[in-house]
């Protein structure tokens, strides 16, 4: 991956086998007087992805700072928020990314699996609902919503 096109675009994951190529992205993004929001983004992966939670969040936050209508970045900071086991800031990050972006399933995905960790059934299904509305024929939001279905039977 070029330099321009970690400027370019904004990524949820970055897909490395060897640690050598998380480096790689941040010597180079570093490097880079003319950082974007994109940049940013991709710079916190890359320190997310390789164990450097402190340089991630620093980044994610400099990412939603340049741009923050990046739902990418949201969604990506409310993951490392979520590992912390910062909940409450991780379910304000992906609501945001919902806002800006409510036609993704993913970012519905996201939060309704971290309500569902947290104890928040109904919420979590009302996420999944939502997410299975965007993409119909995704089974494993049908399996998570027949999950939390019995759960909430039991309850």
């Amino acid at each position: 991956m070029t330099l321009d096109e970690l400027k370019s675009k904004s990524y949820r994951v970055l897909l490395y086998d060897l640690e050598e190529q998380y480096s790689s992205t941040i010597s180079q993004l570093n490097h880079d007087p003319a950082k974007n929001t994109h940049a940013y983004n991709n710079l916190a992966l890359a320190y997310f992805e390789s164990g450097d939670f402190d340089n991630a969040i620093v980044n994610f936050n400099l990412s939603v700072e340049r741009d923050p209508d990046n739902a990418v970045a949201f969604v990506n900071r409310g993951d490392l928020h979520q590992k912390w086991g910062k909940q409450d800031l991780a379910d304000g990050d992906y609501s945001c990314a919902i806002e800006l972006v409510p036609t993704n399933a993913t970012y519905w995905r996201c939060r309704a699996y971290l309500r569902k960790e947290c104890g928040r059934i109904a919420e979590a299904l009302s996420d999944f609902q939502k997410a299975l509305e965007l993409e119909p024929r995704f089974e494993a939001t049908m399996r998570e919503i027949a999950t939390l279905k019995e759960l909430l039977r039991g309850v």
